[in-house]
C-alpha cells in the first residue's frame, strides 16, 4: 500500500510519459502561435481559414483515434503519431529556410494536427490505468489536468516572446522536436498488465469488439458515464458563452487591449492551482458528490463577472478554473472505474471529442442573450451549470456509491478509493 501513497510523478512509467505529454502539448501551444504569425505574414493567409482547419478535423481524427486505441497497443500508437506528428511539422520551418512556404501548405500542417490531435489526447488518459497503481489514479489524472495547465501558460507565454525574437521557424521547430522527445519518453516506457485486472465491470465491451455502438450503449447504461457526459457537455457550452462575454467585461472593466487575456488567464491560474492541490488527492470525499458541488460553485463564480471590480471578476473566474479541473480530474478517476479498460480509448476520444464541440455552442448561445444584456448572458452561464448537477445529484451520488475502482475498491461516499489511506 505504500506505493499508493506516493505521488505517480515517483513511478518511472508514468513519469517518462507525464514528461513527454507536457513537452508536446508546450509545443502545440506554441506552434500555434506561430502558424498564426506565419498566416498573418502570407500573402493569400487566412486566421480563420487555419483555426477552421486546425479544430474540424478532430470530430473525425477523434473516432478514428479511439478505436484504433483500443484495438492496438496504445504506448506504440503514441510513439508513431508523435513521429508522424514531427514530420509534418518539421516541413513548415525547412520550406520557410527555402522560401517555398505557401498558406496552402500551412492548411495542410493544420489539417493535420486536427486530425491526429485526438490521438494524444485521449490515448494519454486510457494509458494511465496501465501506468500507476489505482490508489494513485485521482492524483495520475490530476496531474494529466496540470500537464495542460503547465503547457498551455509556458508554451503561449514562450512562443509570443520567441517569434518576437527569433521568428516563427524556431518555434516550429521546436513542436516538432517536442513530438521526437514525447516518441522517446514512451520508447522508453514499459506499461504493466493493469488494464486486465481494471476491469470493474462485466466485459460486455471487448477491446476489439468493434465500433462505438458498444460504448454509447455503456454510456447509456451507466449512470456515472451518462451523467457526468450531460453535465460536462453543458457546462463546457456554458464557458464557450463566458469566452464571448469576457471582451466585453474587460474593456468595460478599463483594463485595456490585453484585459481579455487576462481574464482567459485567471480561468487557466485556477484550473493549473487546483490540478496541483488535487495530487496531493488523499483526503476521503465522495467523488460523485463532489462533482455535483464544484458544478454548484462554479455556477456561483461565474456571478462574479456581473460586479463592477475586475479583481472580483478575476477571482471569480480563477474559481471556476479551479472547480472545472477539479471536475475534470473525479469524473475522469469515476469514468475508468465505470468502463471496462479495453474500451478506454474509445471512451475517452469519444468524450473529448464531443466537448471540443460544445464550446463553439456557447458562442452561439452568447450572441443570441447578448441581445437582452449581459447579465442574461451570464445568468444563462450559471443555469447550464448548475441546474443539470441538481438534476443529476442523486442518480449520480446513488451510482457512485456502488461504484468499484480499479483493483476492486469500493468508491463509497467518504472514500476517494481505499488503499490511499491504508
Amino acid at each position: 500500500m505504500i506505493e499508493e501513497r506516493e505521488s505517480p510523478l515517483r513511478n518511472a512509467a508514468f513519469r517518462r510519459v507525464w514528461i513527454g505529454a507536457t513537452v508536446s502539448a508546450a509545443g502545440d501551444a506554441a506552434s500555434w502561435v506561430a502558424l498564426v504569425a506565419y498566416a498573418l505574414g502570407l500573402a493569400h493567409g487566412g486566421v480563420a481559414t487555419l483555426a477552421v482547419l486546425y479544430t474540424a478535423p478532430v470530430a473525425v481524427g477523434g473516432l478514428i483515434a479511439g478505436w484504433a486505441l483500443d484495438r492496438y497497443d496504445r504506448r506504440w500508437l503514441l510513439v508513431g503519431d508523435s513521429l508522424l506528428r514531427a514530420a509534418v511539422f518539421g516541413t513548415v520551418p525547412l520550406a520557410a529556410v527555402w522560401g517555398g512556404l505557401t498558406s496552402g501548405q500551412l492548411y495542410l500542417v493544420a489539417g493535420a494536427y486536427g486530425l491526429l490531435k485526438m490521438t494524444s489526447l485521449a490515448g494519454f488518459p486510457a494509458l494511465i490505468p496501465e501506468l500507476v497503481p489505482p490508489g494513485q489514479l485521482m492524483a495520475a489524472n490530476a496531474l494529466e489536468s496540470a500537464s495542460f495547465g503547465i503547457a498551455g501558460l509556458v508554451g503561449a507565454v514562450g512562443a509570443g516572446i520567441a517569434v518576437a525574437m527569433v521568428g516563427p521557424g524556431y518555434v516550429v521547430a521546436f513542436d516538432a522536436l517536442s513530438y521526437v522527445i514525447f516518441a522517446l519518453c514512451l520508447l522508453g516506457t514499459r506499461t504493466g498488465a493493469r488494464p486486465a485486472r481494471a476491469v470493474t465491470r462485466p466485459a460486455t465491451v471487448s477491446r476489439r469488439g468493434g465500433g462505438l455502438g458498444p460504448v454509447l450503449r455503456l454510456m447509456a447504461r451507466e449512470p456515472v458515464l451518462r451523467d457526468t457526459t450531460v453535465m460536462f457537455a453543458l457546462f463546457n457550452i456554458g464557458e464557450g458563452a463566458l469566452l464571448v462575454v469576457l471582451p466585453q467585461r474587460a474593456i468595460e472593466y478599463g483594463l485595456g487591449a490585453g484585459g481579455y487575456g487576462y481574464l482567459v488567464a485567471a480561468v487557466t491560474g485556477g484550473e493549473l492551482l487546483a490540478a496541483l492541490l488535487l495530487v496531493r488527492g488523499s483526503r476521503r470525499v465522495s467523488l460523485t458528490r463532489s462533482v455535483v458541488l464544484a458544478s454548484l460553485v462554479a455556477s456561483v463564480a461565474v456571478l462574479a463577472v456581473l460586479v463592477p471590480s475586475p479583481w472580483v471578476a478575476v477571482a471569480g473566474l480563477a474559481g471556476l478554473g479551479g472547480c472545472a479541473a477539479a471536475m475534470t480530474t473525479w469524473a475522469q478517476t469515476l469514468r475508468m472505474a465505470a468502463a471496462p479498460a479495453g474500451v478506454h480509448g474509445r471512451l475517452f476520444a469519444l468524450l473529448r471529442t464531443l466537448m471540443q464541440a460544445t464550446p463553439p455552442l456557447g458562442a452561439g448561445l452568447a450572441a443570441l442573450t447578448l441581445r437582452d444584456g449581459v447579465t442574461a448572458t451570464v445568468l444563462a452561464i450559471c443555469a447550464l451549470m448548475a441546474v443539470p448537477a441538481l438534476a443529476f445529484a442523486r442518480d449520480l451520488t446513488a451510482a457512485g456509491a456502488h461504484l468499484r475502482a480499479p483493483g476492486g475498491r469500493t468508491l463509497a461516499p467518504g472514500r476517494v478509493a481505499a488503499g490511499d489511506q491504508a
